[in-house]
Parts: C-alpha cells; sequence; structure tokens
C-alpha cells in the first residue's frame, strides 16, 4: 500500500510539473527553445520565439524573422495565450524611445526580410491569459494579404536567453 500511495504521489507531481510547464516537461525545456525554421507560399518563417512572461506582466513580446519572395503585407496575427496579438514598432520620438502599434499591416519586402526583434518591430502578445513559461510552446497565426494563412508552435524562452 505503501508503493502504492509513493507511486500516486509522484505521477501527480510530475503531471503538475507537466501542466504548469504548457504541457512540455521542465527538464527537456532547452529542446523546444529552436524554432525549425517554416516554409509555405514564397514564405519563410525562421527564429521566431517568445519572451518568457516578467513576473505579473499580462503582455510579452515575439521576435523572429520574416522572408518572402515577393513584397507581401502580414495583415492579421492571432493566438490562444492572449486577448490580441499585434505588430508593434519601437520609434525615437524627440530622444525618447516609444511603442506604438503598426497600423495597416506590416510589408515585407523580397530584396530585405524582416527581423523582428527587441528595441525594433515584433509581434506584441497583449492580455496573456497564462504567464508564458520557458520552455513551453505557444500557436501562432500569420494571415497575408495575398491568401496565406501560417499556424505555427512558436517557443517560448527566457530573458536571458532574448538578451545574449
Amino acid at each position: 500500500m505503501k508503493n502504492a500511495v509513493i507511486g500516486l504521489t509522484i505521477a501527480i507531481i510530475s503531471f503538475t510539473s507537466f501542466s504548469m510547464n504548457n504541457g512540455h516537461n521542465a527538464d527537456h525545456g532547452d529542446q523546444q527553445t529552436q524554432f525549425k525554421k517554416f516554409q509555405s507560399d514564397g514564405i519563410t518563417l525562421s527564429d521566431f520565439h517568445a519572451r518568457a512572461s516578467i513576473g505579473r506582466n499580462k503582455n510579452s513580446g515575439i521576435y523572429g524573422k520574416i522572408q518572402t519572395l515577393k513584397t507581401e503585407r502580414l495583415v492579421s496575427i492571432s493566438t490562444s495565450f492572449a486577448s490580441a496579438a499585434e505588430v508593434h514598432e519601437h520609434i525615437n520620438n524627440g530622444g525618447v524611445m516609444r511603442m506604438r502599434k503598426v497600423e495597416g499591416g506590416l510589408t515585407i519586402n523580397p530584396s530585405q526580410p524582416m527581423v523582428m526583434e527587441p528595441g525594433g518591430y515584433h509581434i506584441m502578445l497583449v492580455g496573456l491569459h497564462q504567464q508564458l513559461i520557458a520552455g513551453g510552446l505557444i500557436d501562432l497565426m500569420l494571415e497575408f494579404e495575398s491568401g496565406p494563412i501560417l499556424d505555427i508552435s512558436v517557443p517560448v524562452v527566457s530573458v536571458k536567453k532574448i538578451h545574449h
């Protein structure tokens, strides 16, 4: 009986740990931090990653690179992990850096890939439904003006990995 209780306790702890890490075992978190390049309809997505939550902050960012074979416009973004997903940019306004939502979509030119990174263009997750935990994955849907809708899984990485 004692062994059955110990076994059940271990199973419950393992399941709880698995659930709290967005369905990914914390022991394998480093394996989830690499985004596999995704290609479809002349669009290539690479190096995508989401920033893990900082404290109780209800917002986060997603970074990555988009390359296209022809001029394209990213017109819509969504995820089940936040109330809204928007393209934002940082601008220098009289010596003060400010962040603002990009209205009307984001144009990507084939001669210049769109690199989304901290301090520049990025996808802003607004109103997170839960904390993003390093090692987990989140769903992201990107819709382009010419028709492609790309559904991807984005790894969540720690703030330390983003800044190094």
